[in-house]
């Protein structure tokens, strides 16, 4: 009940009733009716008169509008009884129905449907009569037309009908649009006659309009000026033209001078180097002074002809000449914007856009002329020079308050990129700033010249980027994906397509990894959810072309397995659908053998598919799918291709596919497959095979690159621990200081029963003294070995080596190393009978020792204990650096020098630990010199 409660509101809001009543008011009657009906056996030209005789107005406008063709299909007849009487008719006629003549007019002198003599006898003098009408848009509508007709019409029609009423119509005492009227054809006859007449027949009434008391009339006639100074020629141009014209450059009135600033930029090419340089840039410099002055309706003129003021000037130019030049430009950039009200301007920006969106004054024109003639003005200081003259100037427009300068510096970005070559990584700030603009027309206006502003980078290429270079556009490339929010959020599908297409080389611009991880998410993105067909198509196209150009085949793979899963598999028949797309875009970008590796059984496997729109699209391709075969090495593919379409065509249910199959059939009968020895005869191939042969030369080129890039990874990689293994070796050798030559030639041997809790491997190295985390494991092997050989007792003493690596050199027992002289308590360390030593002060092998206390200390074998050698009979034990596991021993003692050792420490000899407990911090010599100087 509540759908049809609302239904019945729903219709009563239409309010249908009123709605028919409307509509019946707007019938014709039958009287109206019986007016508009003409009689169908009468003739064109008899229509034609009923119509004009005694129809209304829009029969009128027809009959008009028709006149050229009635004068083709009957001429004669035409002329006669037709021409006459529309010529009676526009007498009295509305507005509709003189633009309509005035537009019939002049199709017939274009179509040349009459003879010059009989178009000026009756269509030219209707035309220079019309041209008087007191109605302001008939008058203009009849003077374009005759403008038009006076470069139609031979040189003498024009001289005798036409120039002799412009000139009375230039007099004094004609009205003001007579007059105006006049300038305009002077201006039109002055490029038609020769110099003689111009001089004799035209300049006269021209400088007498140049002083005319109407300022519309001097500045319509100064407009013109440059026209006539092309019929005078240089010599009565510097003579009669040029002082006029610098006399109405001292004009009080804005028209006049804009007037005089356009014909002055137009008439320079006209004139020589000495008019120039003493007349043209004295005066231009007087026009723009007065323009920044006032700021008037003059100094966006100004503005918009400055670019084309400074080039044409430029070869005539001083230093301070084109010094006040750039000068005068930087003021047009900043009208209106000072510093203090620059800032608050962009804050507002920031905040919002309606305080400038909505007025549009004389500053605002101002600057976007200037950013109009940006380009014009690189060129003018040189490109080289930018940055120190014109980039602030570029910066402040790209950041104009207003959206309409920033649009006009976005449109003309790319000019300026252009001109700047390499060296465009200059402008990235003001382009990021562009990219990251809220204002969607902005987005229009640079983002199709995308790929010309980077075009210059991509030339040059990504490997022969700096680090700096390559960070910097790659933050452009972020910027510019960024901006697809904004632009996929508006319905412009034609910017989001062209969005799209200038990513097709971004592989020259940024890293592989940069596009497979931030640019192809993108593509895909948009590949599955594009609202346009043509911006999916335009994806499609950019992924391949990308996937095509990724570096590891691995990358590849995994792009195409994305088309396959999610589109060739996919339960939406739009994606299926345009898995076809992704096809032909494949084949156009990659070789005719990819394509075959990759899409061919794919699209075949597609005639079963449930949807017939697809079917029907598959079809399309099967013309390109032939074209890449290869004879007689693709026959089977061959006969795959015509098993699929033969089974469409007995098979598929939907007459339209079956319909399209048959004639796609007929086709694919007049394609001729290619040859598979194409490579051994490449004199004779087309273009096409050529390009293809091509592709494929650099797939292989690719892959062999691929193949060699991790061969170079792994040598290097190789190389890298060779080197680090050598040095350490290096290292390792330079440790070593030998001891006595009895000691370096006696071979140390241990017993089997020896190695209990000891690494064989390891104990083979104890006859080495290493540096780092294996010395203190080191020197404690090589006492053990040496306390089980028969060699006199040793004990270690302190290196004099400046590099502090510990090191061992044996020596007999009758020389113990000298005690310190103002420390007679402090001494090295020697070994401890382990008989001594109690029981419970042994360490267990998983006891922890810190990094402190793994210095090496000399052991003394006792000579009377002939008991094999076990790890809790040495006299000493240390920790491998750094590790957390220790060898058991029943004492450990540092050497001298070390944190704990007996130089450190004044009282304890040495330093013993429980088994199983945690050692505790030994008091360290900067500690006990610090409580001495408390006390």
């Amino acid at each position: 009940m509540s759908a049809v409660k609302m239904l019945s509101v729903d219709l009563a809001e239409l309010n249908l009733d009123r709605v028919d009543k409307e509509i019946t008011t707007q019938l014709k009657s039958d009287e109206e009716l019986a007016r508009l009906t003409v009689d169908p056996h009468l003739t064109g030209i008899e229509r034609a008169i009923y119509l004009l005789s005694s129809g209304q107005e829009v029969q009128r406008v027809s009959v008009i509008t028709e006149l050229p063709n009635l004068l083709r299909d009957n001429t004669v007849e035409c002329m006669r009884r037709v021409v006459p009487k529309v010529r009676e008719v526009l007498h009295v006629a509305n507005i509709d129905m003189q633009l309509a003549a005035a537009t019939a007019f002049l199709q017939i002198l274009e179509r040349q449907l009459v003879s010059v003599e009989d178009y000026k006898k009756t269509f030219l003098q209707t035309i220079l009569t019309s041209v008087d009408n007191k109605n302001e848009e008939v008058a203009n509508a009849w003077l374009e037309t005759l403008l038009t007709c006076i470069d139609l019409l031979p040189k003498d029609v024009v001289k005798k009908d036409v120039l002799s009423i412009a000139v009375n119509k230039g007099q004094l005492s004609q009205t003001l649009q007579a007059r105006l009227s006049c300038c305009k054809i002077l201006g039109k006859v002055s490029s038609k006659f020769e110099n003689f007449v111009v001089k004799n027949d035209v300049l006269p009434v021209v400088l007498s309009l140049c002083g005319d008391v109407e300022y519309d009339v001097r500045a319509c006639m100064c407009q013109k000026l440059d026209v006539v100074a092309h019929g005078l020629g240089l010599e009565l141009t510097k003579a009669k033209l040029l002082p006029q014209l610098i006399e109405l450059s001292e004009d009080e009135s804005p028209n006049v001078t804009c007037a005089c600033l356009e014909t002055t930029a137009n008439i320079i090419s006209m004139l020589d180097r000495e008019a120039n340089v003493n007349a043209i840039i004295p005066m231009v410099k007087e026009l723009l002074e007065k323009a920044i002055s006032k700021v008037d309706t003059t100094l966006p003129v100004a503005s918009k002809l400055f670019g084309r003021l400074c080039h044409s000037l430029m070869d005539y130019m001083t230093v301070d000449d084109k010094a006040y030049f750039q000068e005068y430009f930087k003021k047009l950039c900043k009208v209106g914007v000072s510093e203090k009200k620059y800032k608050e301007d962009t804050q507002k920006l920031l905040e919002g856009f309606e305080m400038y969106e909505q007025t549009t004054d004389i500053s605002v024109e101002t600057r976007r002329y200037a950013a109009y003639n940006f380009p014009a003005m690189v060129l003018f200081v040189g490109a080289k020079l930018f940055r120190s003259e014109l980039y602030g100037c570029f910066s402040q427009l790209s950041r104009d308050p207003h959206s309409l300068v920033r649009r006009t510096v976005a449109a003309g970005f790319h000019e300026v990129a252009r001109l700047l070559n390499t060296n465009v990584g200059i402008l990235f700030t003001e382009l990021n700033s562009l990219l990251n603009d809220a204002d969607i027309e902005i987005l229009k206006a640079i983002i199709p010249n995308f790929q010309v502003i980077m075009s210059p980078l991509a030339t040059l290429g990504f490997d022969q980027f700096t680090e700096n270079r390559t960070h910097a556009v790659q933050d452009v490339v972020t910027n510019y994906l960024r901006a697809e929010t904004t632009v996929f959020s508006c319905p412009c599908w034609r910017t989001q397509e062209a969005m799209l297409a200038n990513l097709q080389t971004t592989h020259l611009l940024c890293s592989n990894d940069f596009v497979f991880n931030r640019v192809l998410p993108v593509l895909i993105d948009k590949l599955k959810y594009g609202r346009a067909l043509p911006v999916r198509v335009m994806a499609a196209k950019t992924l391949t072309t990308l996937t095509r150009h990724l570096k590891y085949k691995s990358q590849r793979d995994e792009i195409l397995d994305i088309m396959i899963e999610d589109f060739h598999k996919s339960d939406s028949c739009y994606c299926r659908s345009l898995f076809i797309d992704l096809a032909k875009c494949y084949l156009q970008v990659n070789s005719k053998q990819a394509f075959k590796d990759n899409f061919y059984e794919l699209i075949l496997n597609m005639k079963s598919d449930k949807v017939a729109t697809v079917r029907l699209k598959m079809l399309s391709i099967f013309p390109d799918m032939k074209r890449s075969l290869k004879l007689p090495k693709d026959q089977n593919l061959r006969t795959a291709l015509d098993t699929a379409l033969r089974q469409i065509i007995v098979y598929d249910k939907d007459k339209d596919v079956q319909q399209a199959a048959q004639q796609m059939s007929e086709e694919l009968t007049l394609i001729q497959e290619g040859s598979d020895n194409t490579r051994a005869n490449r004199r004779n191939l087309s273009a096409e095979e050529e390009d293809d042969l091509k592709r494929e030369d650099e797939e292989k080129e690719i892959l062999m690159r691929e193949e060699k890039d991790k061969k170079d990874e792994e040598t290097k990689l190789s190389k890298s621990v060779e080197k680090r293994n050598s040095v350490g070796n290096k290292k390792e050798l330079l440790s070593k200081i030998p001891g006595t030559k009895k000691a370096s030639s006696s071979t140390m041997k241990l017993s089997p029963g020896s190695l209990k809790g000891e690494n064989n491997q390891s104990l083979s190295k104890r006859a080495l003294i290493t540096t780092g985390t294996t010395n203190t494991l080191t020197s404690a092997k090589v006492v053990a070995a040496l306390t089980n050989e028969k060699h006199p007792s040793v004990c270690l003493i302190k290196s004099k080596s400046t590099t502090c690596i510990p090191s061992l050199i044996p020596r007999l027992e009758h020389r113990p190393s000298t005690p310190p002289k103002k420390d007679p308590v402090r001494r090295i360390p020697v070994l401890v009978n382990s008989k001594t030593v109690p029981s419970t002060t042994s360490l267990s092998p998983s006891a922890s020792f810190s990094k402190k206390s793994t210095s090496p200390t000399p052991v003394k074998r006792n000579q009377s204990n002939s008991s094999p050698l076990t790890p809790n009979a040495l006299g000493a034990s240390t920790a491998r650096r750094g590790s957390t596991t220790a060898i058991g021993a029943s004492v450990v003692s540092a050497r001298r020098g070390s944190v704990g050792s007996a130089s450190s420490t004044a009282s304890d000899q040495s330093v013993k630990v429980k088994a199983g407990t945690t050692p505790t911090k030994p008091v360290t010599m900067a500690t006990r010199l610090t409580k001495k100087s408390t006390k």
